[in-house]
């Protein structure tokens, strides 16, 4: 199968799970019809896609700098930074207009605390992975202790968003910044990555600026990382389980497996985000919780298959 056809089948997964998003309205006729797609329905499908492709892209850029197949933003700390500067801020009083520059400052500052407790991220595997889910464990104890001061109104709404949810997920020109970044990152940097995937000498010996490439991506990732996170709360495990799935089905070619993850990405948590407001009727569980019932079986698995190779 070649790699337009491996292309257009996760397109089209996608397609499936936004056909399924809008099901219970058949064809809208009526006027509140078109106001619930506008204004509800089709806003979490765009979010969820945007919010997916990102994460996905992400965890791949992460695991190649690191050069650890567990690394992703949410086990590293990432998101939990930025949903503590945002929690942080709500407490404060600070308007929600800025919410988006808090989680960048958040996950910058965890990004910044990882890589000097990992000699800049060269540590061994378990080690960089240890860190990363101290730093973790330590942002979800300041957030809940952020949410204890909160009043009881802010913390269940705070609550909600803390597990990753689509819910309040409204259209905002934040959002035309991680595409544009994910267009250029896809047309230029396959090559790139290929070189870093071999090893940092072997990069450097070939010519590339890795010290460079290493600070203008863990930027990157951490700008991403947070305006997700501003979006719709910390989601984990996107940006573990879609690389895997895609270097199994596909290979280890950066300049195709990027555009892959990014697709695959928005197809997998579209279908998260449905099934979170179909399986508990009428409850509906966070697209975060889905993620989590996904990824943590996978991730022991990874994790047993890293303990055998040592």
């Amino acid at each position: 199968m070649g790699y337009s056809s491996r292309l257009a089948i996760v397109a089209a997964v996608g397609l499936m799970g936004l056909a399924a998003s809008l099901s219970g309205l058949a064809w809208p006729t009526r006027a509140l019809d078109w106001q619930i797609i506008e204004h509800l329905r089709w806003p979490r499908v765009v979010a969820a896609a945007l919010v997916g492709s990102v994460l996905a892209v992400c965890g791949l850029l992460l695991q190649i700098l690191t050069r650890n197949p567990l690394a992703e933003p949410y086990i590293l700390g990432l998101s939990g930074g930025a949903s503590v500067a945002v929690m942080a801020g709500a407490v404060a009083g600070i308007s929600p207009l800025f919410r988006s520059p808090l989680a960048v400052a958040g996950a910058l500052t965890a990004t910044l605390i990882l890589f000097a407790l990992t000699r800049g991220g060269r540590a061994d595997p378990v080690r960089l992975l240890l860190t990363g889910v101290l730093i973790s464990a330590a942002c979800g104890a300041l957030g809940s202790l952020l949410l204890t001061l909160s009043d009881p109104l802010q913390s269940q709404t705070a609550l909600v968003w803390l597990m990753g949810d689509f819910g309040s997920a409204g259209l905002s020109l934040w959002w035309a910044l991680p595409w544009v970044v994910l267009v250029v990152l896809l047309a230029r940097a396959g090559r790139v990555m290929d070189l870093m995937a071999r090893g940092q000498d072997i990069a450097q010996v070939l010519g590339m600026p890795v010290q460079k490439i290493q600070v203008a991506a863990l930027a990157l990732v951490s700008l991403l990382t947070a305006l997700c996170v501003a979006v719709a709360g910390p989601i984990g495990f996107v940006g573990l389980v879609v690389p895997h799935v895609m270097r199994l089905w596909h290979g280890g070619a950066h300049r195709r497996l990027l555009p892959l993850c990014a697709a695959g990405g928005a197809a997998l948590l579209i279908w998260a985000d449905w099934l979170g407001q179909v399986l508990v009727r009428p409850i509906q569980l966070p697209a975060g919780v889905i993620m989590a019932l996904i990824g943590v079986p996978l991730l022991l698995v990874l994790l047993r298959g890293m303990h055998v190779k040592r």
